[in-house]
Order: structure tokens, then sequence, then C-alpha cells
């Protein structure tokens, strides 16, 4: 299956109260994203409630964002959320705890492990954190040095990696194995700050054109800084990927 183009709902965080989740998820759908990414908010909605929802307005969900202390609980409720909406990723970042992440690691792998019973794949997000050297390399090298392949996958988010000074491109390719899902996330390296997807060293067209050739199955649009809007951004970012992808506008 072609990779596919989905939101953190993190984007439009100011947007997700029960009373205006439904409207924002409607919009999401109508610009053309074909999966949500949650982050705690499901619009005080069941998990039943939430995947009849989803089905409603077409969109599916690619994937859920969630505390590490979440993902080690067997019975936590985020699994309940993740069976219902037929999810196949469940992630969680760490990016205030880096300079724990030699102790970390086997948590990770019991992460993935517990996922792993539940049908899951578990991911961990980066921020910029994670590509600042320390004393035994970066805590992204400790992660990939440290965890099972197969239990522990990445999130990649691109424009962290970038704000961090790497190439983040060439980072996705390097690991591109333990990359199921990226994050769309831009970054001006020159103003020193988040942008719209397309302003700053992210090029649309290269990036359905790698997913492409690296089987990544989503590209999740983040951004948490707009020049106008999230509605705008949002658009913006729809609108580009969407030409890059051949679906037009």
């Amino acid at each position: 299956m072609a990779p596919r183009l989905g939101i953190q709902l993190y984007s439009l965080r100011d947007h997700v109260a029960p009373d205006v989740f439904r409207e924002t998820l409607q919009m999401v759908a109508d610009l053309g994203f074909s999966g949500v990414e949650f982050a705690w908010q499901y619009g005080g909605m069941s998990p039943r409630e939430l995947a009849d929802f989803l089905q409603s307005v077409g969109l599916e969900c690619c994937g859920m964002h969630v505390q590490l202390a979440e993902l080690l609980d067997p019975e936590n409720a985020v699994y309940d959320y993740a069976r219902a909406t037929g999810t196949s990723f469940i992630t969680t970042s760490l990016c205030s705890r880096t300079a724990e992440f030699d102790q970390l690691c086997p948590q990770l792998d019991e992460a993935g492990r517990v996922a792993a019973t539940k049908g899951l794949v578990f991911t961990h997000h980066n921020h910029w954190q994670e590509f600042e050297p320390g004393p035994n390399g970066t805590p992204q090298d400790l992660l990939l040095a440290n965890t099972d392949a197969a239990l522990v996958k990445l999130e990649l988010d691109l424009g962290w990696a970038r704000k961090a000074g790497d190439d983040a491109m060439a980072v996705w390719q390097a690991c591109s194995s333990r990359i199921p899902q990226i994050h769309l996330r831009d970054y001006d390296m020159n103003a020193q700050s988040v942008c719209d997807v397309g302003d700053g060293f992210l090029d649309p067209a290269t990036v359905w054109k790698q997913a492409c050739e690296l089987g990544t199955e989503w590209m999740i649009y983040e951004q948490d800084t707009y020049p106008v809007s999230p509605q705008e951004s949002c658009r913006t970012c729809a609108q580009r990927m969407r030409e890059a992808m051949g679906e037009g506008a």
C-alpha cells in the first residue's frame, strides 16, 4: 500500500474539546487527510463511539501517542481505544528524560512486548533532544543500539531532527527498517522555527518519493506554531502533500 497522509491532533490541540471535536475531525477529513493520530484527547467518546465516528467521516486511526506508564500497563484504557479504532501503532516520547536513556531502554523493550501482545507496533517519537551529543553519543544512538529492533520502532520527526542539525532525510534513509511512521514537521533553519510544510527544508515531492521508496506507511503532519492559524497550516500541508502525491488540491 502507498504511504498515507495523517495528522497528529496535537496540531489542533485548541480545537479538540468535546464540544468541537467532531467538527474538527470532519474538517480534517474534508482537507484530505486519511488518518488521525490521537494525543490523549478522544472527544469524550468511548472507544466504540470513537471508532464509529471515525468510520462515519472516512478517517483511519494512524496512531496513538500515550505515556510510557500507560504503555507498560496491559490493562490501561489506551489499549481499548487502540483495539477499537484498529490502529497498528502506539507511540510515546521521552524528550525530557534523555539523560536516562541507558536505563530507559529496557522499559522501551518491555513497552514493545506489551504492545505486541495487543497486536500493535510500538514506536518512539523523537524531539531534538534525542539528537544532541552526550558523553556516550546521542540519546538516539543509545536507543538504536540498546533496544530490540523487532520491538521498538521509530516515529521519526523530521523537523526536530533537522532542528538538532542532522540531515533528517538521511536519518530516515539510514533507519528506514525501523521507521513505519514519520512526522511531517518542517523547520526553517534560518529563522530557527517550525514553519508550514514546504516553507523550510522539506520538499513535499521529495518526501513523497522517499516515503514510497522506503515503504513508510504513514506521513503524519504535526505543527505547533503557525503563521496564521492551525487550520490554515493544516490546509497548506494537505494541499501541498496531496499535490505531491498526485491527488490534486
